[in-house]
């Protein structure tokens, strides 16, 4: 009897052929998707490099990456501005009146308002403009232009539709009253013939009248 290993020829066995091809085959397999995986990450970390960059780029030429921050920003509070010696020393010794100051600061407080209500009214001018360049460029669109054409014409369809509708109207009106009067007429005939008729009876019923003597 020959020697050797049953064991070689099952097919769960290890070292046989096909299963080694099919564990070699698994392990590139393996290999190629860690490979992607690591090429995946290496994108994204240049991805992040690149928006960090942006956003250093960003603040140091102090240039807003968000287009909508306007919409969140509150008009700029006004802070008092340190008073110099030379004013406080002229309010101590009574030289500058209290008003005088009050007034300067209540001028101050009112210049940021007028600044940003400014502001708003150039930013509303603008939407303005936008409106304007928009409805210009619908005028000038000849989609739109076929569009009016289009309710033009069925408008003076539905027009014209009316008015043969009103004319046709009219006419029956007319035909009705001329029908109306026709037979008015025909009963006011009726009725004098049979009063003709009625008038002649009771004059042959009466008979001739002999002549008084």
């Amino acid at each position: 009897m020959g020697g050797g290993d049953l064991n070689m020829k099952k097919s769960w066995h290890t070292k046989t052929r096909a299963n080694m091809l099919r564990v070699a085959e698994e392990k590139r397999k393996a290999e190629e998707e860690a490979r992607r995986i690591a090429n995946i990450q290496k994108e994204l970390h240049e991805e992040r490099q690149r928006e960090e960059l942006d956003v250093l780029n960003a603040t140091v030429t102090k240039k807003s990456i968000n287009k909508l921050d306007w919409m969140y920003n509150t008009p700029a509070s006004h802070q008092d501005k340190p008073q110099s010696n030379e004013e406080l020393e002229e309010y101590l010794l009574g030289k500058k009146d209290v008003n005088s100051i009050l007034a300067q600061k209540d001028k101050e407080a009112e210049q940021p308002e007028a600044k940003w209500k400014s502001g708003l009214f150039a930013f509303s001018n603008r939407n303005a403009n936008n409106e304007r360049d928009t409805a210009a460029k619908a005028m000038e669109d000849p989609m739109m232009e076929i569009k009016r054409r289009e309710q033009a014409a069925m408008l003076s369809m539905r027009r014209s539709q009316g008015q043969d509708a009103g004319a046709d109207k009219d006419r029956d009106r007319k035909s009705k009253k001329k029908d109306r009067d026709s037979k008015s007429k025909s009963k006011s005939k009726s009725r004098h013939s049979s009063k003709e008729h009625r008038s002649k009876k009771s004059d042959r019923a009466r008979g001739p009248q002999s002549p008084v003597a």
